[in-house]
């Protein structure tokens, strides 16, 4: 006889002896639920789900200039979802009506703004940084004015989660510009 028949069959009895001490053993619960119990439930993400999370939490950015630099793309591009993305967990909680209503779509076709310059680098603190950024508002013909944006950067401390946000992007009025929903602007 073959040295390992021996040996499943020793294995199979004990998976059998196992599946029927299990079953006879088994008691039922006649405990009713308490509704005082935090529920278990995890939340099953679709794929669409998923993939966004994946894209955001890719654009999550180790310095803090680069949160400007891809909040400017994202107005450049007119992306509302970019620019969100960019922002710190309150100012998206103040903002987000905004850009629904907007179909997540910022800026206008003409004229737009352009030529975004980095003036000014303030470091606030280990964790917070100021940016004044000027640009152009401008249409196929004619710059019509310069604009200026004060951004405060900071870096979200919670461990093993350590990226740069804006928290604020303050604004000098004009005429011509379409603000985006996250500006503060001055009159």
């Amino acid at each position: 006889m073959d040295k390992s028949k021996p040996l499943l069959l020793v294995l199979f009895s004990i998976l059998i002896c196992g599946v029927y001490y299990g079953t006879v053993n088994a008691q039922l619960n006649d405990t009713p639920p308490s509704f005082e119990e935090k529920s278990t439930e995890v939340k099953q993400y679709t794929p669409l789900e998923l993939q966004l999370e994946s894209f955001i939490g890719g654009l999550h950015v180790g310095e803090p200039k680069q949160a400007v630099e891809l909040w400017i793309l994202g107005v450049n591009n007119r992306s509302g979802a970019v620019q969100y993305t960019m922002l710190s967990p309150s100012l998206q909680e103040k903002s987000r009506s905004k850009f629904e209503e907007t179909r997540w779509v910022t800026g206008q076709s003409s004229p737009w703004v352009n030529n975004f310059r980095f003036t000014k680098e303030e470091k606030l603190s280990e964790s917070k940084m100021r940016y004044t950024v000027n640009y152009d508002v401008e249409t196929s013909t004619q710059n019509l004015v310069n604009g200026q944006k004060i951004i405060m950067v900071e870096k979200n401390l919670e461990p093993f989660r350590e990226y740069w946000f804006i928290s604020s992007i303050t604004t000098k009025y004009n005429e011509w510009e379409a603000f985006t929903p996250a500006e503060t602007v001055l009159k």
